[in-house]
């Protein structure tokens, strides 16, 4: 500059004395405003290139201030592009050392380049780029760190661009472990396959969009390595996509006015509020889950932020506390060992899997929403919509709800209503027990009983009905289940049966039939029939059982003592009844009935023989239907011999010993109903 003031004052000089001649005097005016003019006009910004000339290296490489460093024997200015590159194998001779303060405006920045636009493909002489304690690297233009190139901080500084920091393959930007380091980015940030950033624990990386401007930016790696840091800080205003897997050792925060987008990234957040001072994710402005994966896995407790995710994982040995009413939108996972405490927020879950191998707390209001499926089943998982209450079916009632499985240790308990509505209505409570510590299925169910009554600890009903339940979850009552329809089939008082094993109709009673007085030389005497009772029906028995049960249940130490003997009659009168159906149950044909006839047995005779004669034969309805027992043989017991006779072709009619249980029909009885 002062070359080209000392030409400017010689021409000056010159230019006066031709001014003397009038016809030069407007000439001189424009070339003295022209000098003018000359002298306030900028300096163009201009390239340099990093030569490494300086001959020795004492600082731990060579000085990026010294003039011999560079082509021309010229500094870098502010707004100028340099290129900084290898020159030397040697690894202090292929370091670049900043020790003060360095500021290139809007210049650009190419690392590991030794001519515009080509990059140094020699990775055998990577060049290494020095940030020292105190020093700072600053530009707003283009940073592009080429391939092989390693940039290291020791507790300086670096500021890039508004527009792109670069990292090709096989790159570094790297703050030595201790060290409290800055990087400030101002723009996109894109890694290549194979780079590296890390930044220690005490280190913060800040992408900050320029103060006043927004817009979106992108934050992309190819590397399948993630980007590690010790505090990411999303400044500023605009928008950020997260297009990278990232690893926070203390604190990520959003500021508000900033969106961070997390794409489909993996985020690995392993601070603590004791080491971080706040918490390990902060959220002043706007946080986009998109389809990432975020992980909390800290060694100390931790606050978790109140936001939507789309992915969430709590893993490690402590405990995570919600901060407040948070989502997920995908799937929540709490591994074995890790606590998550709802405390007395809401954690919305719905439509997403909710995995948990560890515990899940809740204080008062605390709860997780995730709807709940239920149905009526056999005990086994699958799907029963009809039962039989006269089979004595259990009625299972199966809930999954995943949320509910709070101690991955232990199998927990919910409780569900079923109804059964039939001539009568009948609910039981039911205790629904997870089929494994972890499944978050819950199963359980009441058995029928045909009652009159409520009688607990069974499904009561009288006749065909319905059922029906009703399950509210424990931690969160807005999710109840009500499990479609069911329908049973039962005995009705004084009906039939309703599906069950048969029934037992009443018998009427049989009136007593007089004796007839012989006819001389025609017909013998025949001695007079007794009387035979009525025999109740089985579901009339059961019905009075039903009542009297009910009528036990009703007494207490004060009833009078009337009422017990009211009670103690029914009894009497029910036993009598079932010792009746009992009696007036046919004897299955050929079973072993122990008897042993050895005489002769015939028309008019009355003897225990017959007795055992007419059970024998009673066995058999065909022969004979009547079923009376009493022991004399008159015209039906003759008649019932004669059809055994014909049966099994011992006599028939016309021929000797037709009628009269003789030796032949002795030996097939025996053989029938004697002792097998």
């Amino acid at each position: 500059m002062d070359n080209i003031e000392s030409r400017g004052l010689v021409r000056i000089k010159f230019l006066y004395k031709k001014m003397l001649n009038r016809k030069f005097v407007f000439l001189g005016l424009f070339l003295v405003a022209g000098f003018l003019f000359l002298s306030v006009t900028p300096v163009l910004a201009a390239d340099r290139y990093w030569t490494g000339a300086q001959s020795t290296s004492t600082i731990g490489g060579k000085d990026f201030w010294n003039l011999a460093n560079w082509d021309s024997s010229v500094a870098p200015a502010s707004g100028d592009n340099i290129w900084l590159f290898a020159t030397s194998t040697l690894p202090l001779q292929a370091t670049v050392v900043i020790s003060t303060p360095v500021s290139l405006g809007a210049g650009n920045i190419y690392i590991g380049y030794n001519q515009k636009g080509n990059t140094l493909a020699n990775s055998s002489a990577p060049l290494t780029l020095l940030i020292r304690e105190g020093a700072s690297l600053t530009n707003t233009g283009v940073f592009d760190v080429g391939t092989s190139s390693t940039i290291l901080l020791t507790s300086g500084s670096l500021s890039v661009g508004t527009t792109t920091i670069r990292q090709l393959a096989s790159t570094t930007i790297n703050s030595v472990t201790g060290a409290t380091s800055t990087v400030t980015i101002a723009g996109d940030f894109v890694l290549g396959s194979g780079s590296l950033y890390t930044s220690p624990a005490n280190s913060t990386t800040t992408l900050n969009l320029p103060s006043g401007t927004s817009g979106t930016t992108t934050f992309y790696s190819a590397s399948t390595t993630a980007m590690t840091f010790g505090y990411l800080v999303f400044g500023g205003t605009g928008t950020t996509n997260l297009q990278a897997s990232t690893t926070v050792a203390n604190r990520l925060s959003i500021a508000a006015g900033r969106t961070l987008t997390a794409g489909g990234g993996l985020m690995t957040l392993s601070g603590s509020n004791s080491n971080s001072m706040t918490f390990p994710l902060e959220i002043s402005g706007t946080f986009t889950a998109a389809t990432s994966t975020l992980t909390y896995s800290g060694t100390g407790a931790a606050t978790v932020a109140s936001t939507t995710y789309n992915k969430v994982n709590f893993n490690g040995a402590t405990t995570y506390t919600l901060g407040g009413n948070s989502t997920v939108t995908s799937a929540a996972t709490t591994a074995s060992g890790a606590t998550l405490a709802i405390s007395t927020f809401t954690f919305t879950a719905t439509g997403s899997t909710w995995t948990n191998s560890g515990t899940v707390t809740e204080g008062t209001g605390g709860k997780i929403v995730l709807a709940s499926a239920s149905q009526f089943d056999d005990g086994s998982g699958t799907s029963k919509s009809a039962f039989s209450g006269d089979d004595r079916n259990t009625v299972y009632v199966r809930v999954t709800d995943t949320s509910l499985n709070l101690l991955a240790a232990t199998a927990e308990t919910q409780t569900v209503t079923i109804t059964a509505k039939s001539m009568i209505t009948d609910t039981e409570t039911v205790t629904l027990t997870e089929t494994t510590v972890t499944s978050g299925i819950f199963s359980g169910g009441v058995t029928f009983g045909m009652s009159g009554t409520n009688v607990s600890g069974q499904l009561d009903y009288q006749g065909s009905g319905t059922l029906s339940y009703t399950f509210t979850d424990s931690q969160d009552s807005s999710d109840t289940g009500t499990g479609g329809t069911a329908t049973f089939t039962g005995t009705a008082p004084g009906g039939g049966g309703g599906g069950g094993g048969g029934t037992v109709s009443a018998t009427p009673a049989t009136p007593a039939v007089p004796a007839t007085p012989a006819v001389p030389s025609v017909t013998p005497a025949v001695p007079a029939t007794p009387a035979v009772p009525a025999v109740p029906a089985l579901d009339s028995v059961q019905t009075k059982i039903a009542s009297v049960v009910a009528k036990v249940a009703a007494l207490t130490k004060t009833s009078p003592a009337a009422d017990f003997q009211a009670v103690q009659d029914e009894i009497a009168a029910i036993l009598s009844e079932i010792k009746a159906i009992q009696m007036a149950q046919p004897i299955p044909q050929g079973v072993a009935l122990g008897f042993r006839f050895i005489r002769p047995l015939a028309l008019g005779l009355r003897h225990g023989d017959v007795s055992n004669l007419q059970k024998a034969l009673k066995t058999d309805s065909s022969i004979y239907p009547e079923g009376l027992v009493t022991g004399y043989f008159g015209s039906m017991t003759l008649k019932a011999v004669q059809k055994f006779q014909e049966k099994y072709g011992i006599a028939a009619q016309g021929e000797a010993g037709y009628g009269n249980v003789g030796p032949k029909t002795r030996v097939k009885l025996n053989e029938l109903y004697g002792s097998k």
